[in-house]
């Protein structure tokens, strides 16, 4: 599937087949797992990957949840951050993301779960961990639904609403993002997952840099979301060679719109 097709029906899976992963799959998650983060940094990041997904099912149910329901699934996987850093939350999101699209190759379905609001010693006793802050789970496994859904227009921004020349509040009209071979990545961007659908993100193009903001941050769950963003832009700029790394240094304050990161086209 062409990647910009993909991302445009990329859809969460709610019900899984009551069928566990098996050891070749498996062995392959745990690969693809240490892969990610090696690129991403060990210092910063750990994945947990619990294939007894019973067990973290019944410990969790009434606690977590995607919109408040705990979703059952035969393995799931946890993102683990491991300081303070509110970058390394934005590049675990990333790397989530990178992972989902690895997972989707193999035939599985994943959904996003909340886990804010769980005792961290209960996290820590399903999980397995010492330190640091275990902060979204992955529901993993094989979809029910195996059909392709692709998302509507009709709910999602027109690219003028998040997308600005030069400075913020400047729309950037279909011309100017033409000029620059971005007209196509931030259409397709629209289809980037966020919490409660809000598209916070906001992108200002200045000459050959593209800013990263936030619009009415509202914590971490922002912070997810611009890693999330940040995973579409790359892999829709590949159609046009845009391979710089993000320059990832939020600067977090009251501002209507906080700055995330930036990189270069």
């Amino acid at each position: 599937m062409l990647t910009t097709q993909f991302l445009k029906s990329r859809t969460s899976t709610r019900d899984f087949k009551d069928i566990k992963l098996d050891e070749g799959t498996l062995e392959k998650v745990y690969k693809m797992v240490d892969e990610e983060i090696v690129k991403l940094g060990k210092d910063d990041l750990a994945f947990i990957v619990q294939s007894d997904g019973e067990s973290v099912y019944k410990a969790l149910d009434g606690l977590a949840g995607y919109r408040g329901v705990m979703i059952k699934a035969p393995a799931y996987l946890a993102l683990n951050t491991l300081n303070d850093n509110p970058a390394s939350l934005v590049k675990g999101a990333y790397g989530v993301e990178e992972l989902i699209t690895k997972l989707n190759a193999l035939g599985l379905g994943t959904c996003w779960i909340t886990v804010s609001d769980v005792d961290p010693e209960v996290k820590k006793s399903i999980f397995n961990y010492d330190g640091g802050h275990l902060n979204l789970l992955l529901a993993v496994g094989y979809p029910v639904d195996e059909s392709v859904r692709e998302h509507q227009f009709d709910d999602r921004l027109g690219i003028g609403e998040f997308v600005y020349m030069d400075r913020l509040g400047n729309s950037a009209t279909n011309e100017d993002l033409e000029q620059r071979g971005l007209e196509d990545i931030f259409a397709y961007a629209r289809f980037a997952p966020s919490a409660y659908n809000a598209q916070p993100w906001r992108f200002v193009v200045v000459d050959d840099l593209i800013n990263l903001y936030i619009k009415d941050y509202k914590g971490d769950v922002n912070l997810l979301d611009a890693g999330i963003i940040m995973y579409y832009i790359d892999k829709l700029g590949e159609s046009i060679s845009m391979g710089s790394n993000w320059e990832i240094e939020p600067k977090i304050n009251n501002d209507e719109y906080v700055y995330i990161a930036s990189k270069r086209l």
